[in-house]
């Protein structure tokens, strides 16, 4: 029976713990339980009245070619380092750590267009130049009853600013962990359907390309009070079905990929990208629950 009570509460082959932290809005270190996964990771960012900290775990992320075991600071001065050398890898420090150095990551520097196209906008549409790490590009796509959709197309340097790493945290699709050279359709409700691009060559993001929907039916829907709840009348259709807990904020829908050029690719299974879970499969309405 002890045998197998250890089988039951051990930590998966080959995890790790990590220290799971956040600065408050005080820019005090606020720590839970550390958490497992395949790496950890410390990210800091400059706010207006002083520095952000967060610390946390990776799990199902691609760390052959997206989040190898580095250092890498941003053109905006952010740093992210993610480690796998140990249980509580991840302090705060670890980036100055002379005893136990990581290496460094240079991120690319590239040539990015920046601008903005609306079916409802009216007046001159600037565009310019810009340098980042990154290019990024969005499509949102708003449906309302009897019209065409409202469309907006936002080309832009990298996405949001303390997120411009070859480790994608966010994305303006409101979903975690999405790949650098790679483009997502992402529906997560009826009315609105995001189009999401990062890519890392000179101009790369001055056309967003048409992804065609999977052939895959998943519930759709957001802010549910639980895991298991769904809207029984709301689908969406895609490559993959996805349930996502965004530290209590809970949704469901679909994604549709567009590939070809990144190194990384998504794959069914449950991922954590910190202290945001994913889960993702490839059947009909297998995003129900976890267990489906």
């Amino acid at each position: 029976m002890i045998f197998l009570l250890l089988l039951f509460f051990a930590p998966p082959v080959g995890s790790i713990e990590c220290f799971q932290c956040e600065s408050d809005f005080q820019n005090v270190l606020r720590c839970k339980e550390p958490c497992s996964g395949d790496q950890c990771v410390v990210w800091k960012w400059k706010k207006r009245d002083g520095l952000a900290i967060r610390q946390g775990c990776l799990k199902g992320i691609d760390e052959r070619w997206t989040s190898k075991p580095a250092c890498r600071t941003n053109h905006l001065g952010a740093s992210l380092c993610v480690c796998s050398d140990g249980d509580m890898c991840n302090r705060v420090e670890r980036a100055e750590n002379a005893a136990r150095p990581l290496p460094t990551i240079r991120l690319p520097a590239v040539e990015c267009q920046s601008k903005v196209a609306s079916t409802s906008f009216i007046g001159p549409r600037k565009e310019h130049s810009c340098t980042s790490n990154y290019c990024h590009a969005s499509k949102t796509e708003t449906f309302t009853e009897d019209t065409a959709p409202d469309v907006l197309s936002i080309y832009n340097c990298g996405d949001i600013p303390e997120f411009d790493f070859d480790v994608r945290l966010k994305s303006s699709a409101e979903v975690a962990g999405l790949y650098v050279n790679g483009c997502y359709r992402v529906q997560l409700e009826k009315r609105q359907v995001v189009t999401d691009c990062v890519c890392s060559k000179n101009n790369c993001n001055s056309v967003i390309p048409v992804i065609v929907s999977g052939t895959v039916r998943c519930y759709m829907g957001q802010n549910f009070q639980n895991i298991s709840q769904v809207y029984t009348d709301e689908f969406c259709d895609g490559d993959y079905c996805l349930i996502q807990n965004d530290n209590g904020k809970i949704s469901k829908g679909c994604i549709s990929v567009n590939e070809r050029n990144s190194y990384s690719h998504i794959r069914s299974g449950h991922r954590r990208i910190l202290g945001t879970d994913q889960w993702l499969c490839q059947a009909h309405l297998c995003n129900y629950d976890p267990k489906r």
